[in-house]
């Protein structure tokens, strides 16, 4: 049996089970194509890419966002490799938090999602975007048009994210300006057996944090002030409130003294200008 016959065989199987089931929640076409038999990948409209194009070849990588409204618990996938492991995932994130009434809010592929809680307790926005910034703006938008108050993005996984460990958050908006000692601005990594930790701090008192160690520390974001060797953190995501002192050793080294006891920062991303 040749390649072509046999793809002639498994398209008619998969039009037959349209029709008996449906589209369910198919969002997006190149769910639908059948990756195995000797084809790469799909191309954007869902058809299989030969073995001989191999420069046409799109990744696909998944990514879903779920909740209990009842509980209003979220939870999120990412970096996975089917819609279907995206959203079994995202399922399974969302009832570790304790709810059984956990719903697929919606999925995408080489995209981010954000997810944005109102402190009212009922309300919500999610968003599917080519970014992290723009997704977490556009979930921010939808909360508050559904009423809620103190929006919060509080997840924004992006497909291609490493699965091993947590997203990242967008860095907050519309917050009031902080000042920030200027030597402290920029990106920094901290290590921590057997990965890092990674810390961005903006210019306008906004920092975003998460680990890329394994080790369960929870990303999260807020505000942030530093100047004459102190500094505050508030994090806007979660009950969490720093403050230390900091010193240089060297324009891109900062040792930290906080909450967690001392640590060596050392500049991964230059500060902002």
């Amino acid at each position: 049996m040749t390649r072509r016959t046999l793809w002639k065989i498994v398209t008619s199987l998969a039009a037959l089970l349209f029709i008996f089931f449906g589209t369910g929640f198919a969002q997006d076409p190149r769910e639908t194509c059948i990756e195995n038999f000797g084809y790469l990948g799909c191309d954007a409209e869902g058809n299989p890419i030969p073995p001989q194009q191999p420069n046409n070849r799109v990744v696909l990588y998944w990514t879903a966002l779920a909740l209990s409204e009842t509980k209003m618990k979220p939870g999120a996938s990412h970096g996975q490799n089917s819609a279907e492991s995206a959203k079994q995932e995202a399922l399974a994130s969302c009832r570790r938090n304790g709810p059984t009434d956990c719903k697929i809010l919606t999925y995408a592929s080489n995209r981010c999602l954000a997810l944005a809680l109102g402190s009212n307790g009922v309300h919500y926005g999610y968003s599917p975007a080519d970014d992290r910034q723009s997704a977490a703006a556009g979930a921010m938008k939808q909360c508050r048009s559904a009423g809620g108050a103190n929006c919060t993005v509080i997840t924004s996984p992006c497909a291609a994210d490493d699965p091993k460990w947590a997203t990242p958050l967008p860095l907050p908006t519309g917050l009031p300006a902080s000042p920030v000692d200027p030597k402290v601005v920029g990106t920094w990594q901290l290590l921590v057996n057997p990965g890092y930790w990674i810390w961005r701090v903006a210019a306008n008192g906004t920092y975003e944090f998460h680990s890329e160690a394994m080790d369960g520390a929870r990303t999260n974001a807020g505000t942030f002030t530093a100047s004459n060797g102190k500094y505050k953190l508030h994090a806007i995501n979660l009950t969490w409130d720093d403050e230390g002192t900091y010193t240089f050793q060297g324009p891109d080294t900062m040792l930290g003294n906080g909450k967690l006891g001392p640590g060596t920062w050392h500049r991964i991303v230059p500060r902002e200008h």
